[in-house]
């Protein structure tokens, strides 16, 4: 009798332990590609930029060396204006219609990037969340979360990794990207410029 109730109470066991590792996602780390793409950063990725997938006077695609594990697409993309051309490295993490994994996958991607210590440069420190903490909640079709690197390299200066989940398409894309953007209190009028 106590066999039988002991062989069913482990068969239970055993499968809620199964079923729960089903449904947990573990997300890996992004940052030794993170890395690699931010030492690239000041020589506008060049030394992770793949063949052209497509070009154009305005915008260009390229393919990415740099390819992080599980992630649906990476690529390098190019926008040309007047004066000069902006690089932004994007990675698609993931995609999901489950509000759920996206708040538990989106805020381990936002962990691992936060706070710790990418590039071992004595001039450079880590990268800090530009503001608090924003969670995907379902009510807003777009969230972001951008970081800056601490430190006080220049060529460093305008970097900027932007994690960001997208409501398309009936579901939710998460994206990570590295580009150049200038400081908001860089680039806020001030008394000098004010024409109004």
């Amino acid at each position: 009798m106590y066999s039988k109730l002991t062989v069913f109470f482990f068969s239970i066991l055993c499968v809620s332990l199964h079923s729960y590792s089903q449904l947990k996602q573990v997300t890996a780390t992004l940052r030794p590609q993170l890395e690699q793409v931010i030492k690239e950063f000041p020589n506008h990725f060049s030394g992770i930029r793949g063949a052209a997938l497509i070009e154009d006077e305005n915008a260009s695609e390229f393919e990415s060396k740099v390819i992080v594990k599980d992630a649906l697409e990476t690529k390098l993309i190019a926008f040309s204006n007047q004066k000069y051309k902006s690089w932004v490295w994007e990675c698609r993490l993931f995609e999901t219609e489950d509000i759920n994994q996206l708040k538990r996958q989106y805020k381990a991607y936002y962990n691992d990037i936060a706070g710790k210590t990418l590039i071992s440069k004595p001039n450079l420190r880590n990268l800090i969340p530009v503001s608090d903490y924003t969670a995907p909640d379902g009510e807003l079709r777009l969230v972001s979360n951008q970081f800056r690197m601490g430190g006080s390299d220049d060529n460093f200066k305008h970097l900027v990794v932007d994690l960001v989940a997208e409501y398309i398409n009936f579901q939710w894309s998460v994206y990570v990207r590295v580009y150049d953007k200038e400081k908001d209190e860089e680039i806020r009028p001030t008394e000098k410029n004010i024409r109004y």
